[in-house]
């Protein structure tokens, strides 16, 4: 009850993978992206953004093309990567959008 996405299902996730080569890596790739974009990390584990990652978060958003305000690139680019549901503001960031950010940026 009050499962899935927006709590609308009771069913907390519903993946499958017919015909592939590989089904179970392609089965962990896709849960794994289930997790990136619909998982929570708890608030205490969000990182602090202090100068030194702020300026590496404009350097990587810039690299993307999301310039401008960090809070404005930086809510535009999560938009974009479909990560809005874990953005709170630019004071502090959760630890598996700053990752996605990195690989995006690499």
């Amino acid at each position: 009850k009050d499962a899935g996405y927006g709590g609308l299902s009771d069913a907390v996730v519903d993946l499958r993978v017919d015909e592939h080569a590989q089904p179970i890596a392609e089965l962990l790739r896709i849960f794994g992206l289930h997790r990136e974009l619909f998982g929570v990390t708890p608030p205490e584990e969000w990182i602090e953004v202090d100068r030194a990652l702020a300026g590496e978060l404009r350097d990587r958003l810039a690299k993307l093309g999301f310039e401008g305000e960090l809070a404005h690139a930086f809510g535009d680019w999560a938009g974009n990567a479909n990560l809005e549901e874990r953005v709170d503001g630019v004071e502090r960031v959760d630890p598996v959008v700053l990752a996605a950010l990195r690989k995006q940026s690499a």
